[in-house]
């Protein structure tokens, strides 16, 4: 566990990991998503840039859309590098669900806005 604080956006609907204490609590949402793009590490900038090719997906689409761009990042890398983007507050479960080629539920990840 992270001895960093906990900091509620606006809205109280997700949580923000302040980065560095580089923000407040009394600060807007956008503040905190400022602060924590900062300092984002090369595996979660390939993420990032996945990401902003298409706004939601699941893991299995962010791992085929990241070899579509010809970037390199393993599957396990890519799933560890997304979490720590939502632990950041920079992604998030949009709350809606699919069913993967084993007929199994995962999560839509998508940008927080």
């Amino acid at each position: 566990m992270s001895d960093q604080p906990m900091l509620w956006a606006e809205d109280r609907s997700i949580y923000y990991k302040a980065p560095k204490q580089m923000t407040r609590r009394s600060d807007p949402a956008t503040s905190l998503l400022a602060a924590a793009s900062v300092d984002l590490t090369k595996g979660q900038k390939v993420v990032m840039a996945a990401f902003r090719v298409r706004n939601s997906m699941t893991d299995d689409e962010l791992i085929a859309q990241v070899v579509a761009l010809g970037l390199k990042l393993s599957p396990s890398g890519c799933r560890s590098r997304r979490k720590e983007l939502v632990e950041l507050g920079i992604l998030r479960d949009s709350g809606v669900k699919e069913k993967t080629q084993s007929k199994r539920l995962t999560t839509v990840w998508e940008v927080v806005q």
